[in-house]
This record gives C-alpha cells, sequence and structure tokens, in this order.
C-alpha cells in the first residue's frame, strides 16, 4: 500500500535473496536494466515494464487494474496478494515509476519469497534505486548534449 511520501532514503536496499536474483543477458548491467524500466513507465509502457521487472525476478507478472479495493479507498495505490493484481486509485499513476514501482516490490516479495508481511520502507527504497539510476542516465545524456 502506498500512501503519499516526500521522503528520499539515501541507503540501498537489499537485493532480494534466492530466485528473485538473476542475471538478464539483454542488459549489459543492473543500471542499464533500471533505466530502461523507469523509461518504459514514463512512456507509457507499465504492463511492457512490469513484465521485464517479472522475467527478470523469474516470477508471474502482476496484473494492473485502475480502480480502488474496499478497506483502501484513500490509497494511491495497493497490492493484492491473493488477486497478484497491482491496483492504482487513479489512471494518471500508470506513467509513475515510484508507484508502480513500489506496488512491484511488494508482488515480488509475496511472489517469490512468500513473505506476505509488507514493508512500506523496503517497498520505497527499492522505487527509489530504479529512480535514482533513472536520473543519473538522464543528466549524463542532458550533459552530452551541451
Amino acid at each position: 500500500m502506498l500512501v503519499l511520501s516526500s521522503r528520499i532514503e539515501r541507503e540501498e536496499p537489499e537485493e532480494p535473496e534466492g530466485p528473485l536474483v538473476s542475471s538478464n543477458p539483454r542488459h549489459e548491467s543492473m543500471h542499464e536494466f533500471r533505466v530502461e524500466v523507469v523509461r518504459l513507465m514514463l512512456d507509457g509502457r507499465a504492463e511492457v515494464a512490469l513484465g521485464l521487472l517479472s522475467k527478470h525476478y523469474g516470477i508471474r507478472e502482476p496484473a494492473l487494474r485502475v480502480g480502488t479495493v474496499r478497506r483502501h479507498r484513500k490509497v494511491l495505490a495497493c497490492y493484492v496478494e491473493k488477486e497478484r493484481r497491482i491496483y492504482l486509485s487513479n489512471s494518471s499513476f500508470l506513467t509513475n515509476p515510484f508507484v508502480l514501482l513500489h506496488e512491484f516490490y511488494h508482488h515480488l516479495r509475496a511472489s517469490a519469497v512468500g513473505k506476505s508481511r509488507q514493508v512500506e520502507k523496503r517497498a520505497d527504497q527499492f522505487a527509489e534505486v530504479f529512480i535514482r539510476d533513472f536520473l543519473s542516465w538522464r543528466s549524463a545524456i542532458v550533459g552530452r548534449k551541451r
């Protein structure tokens, strides 16, 4: 579940252990993979990005739906483990990498590790690592154009 938060943690989140860690031959580095995922999300291709993430981590792709869930109507988004579905309260969140990655982290934890206890701070950190890599890539691109 995601409630609007503006804090940015500077510590790296723990990479999931075991079957969650996999290599992706399409990308030379994890940095490039993260940049690609965020770029796809910003381009409005959330389903493609979630598919790429799911393939990378070796788990089933979550369903994605715009709408709210009873008892969670005041949150931006939430992951419903029983349905393996990410709910976004508004279609504008389909292009919000932080929201999508935060909820994907909950799916990742529930799917591969079998841990149903959701950890909000770690979900935030997971999303922030992807966004930081994208921002550093974008600033490098802008710097080259000058």
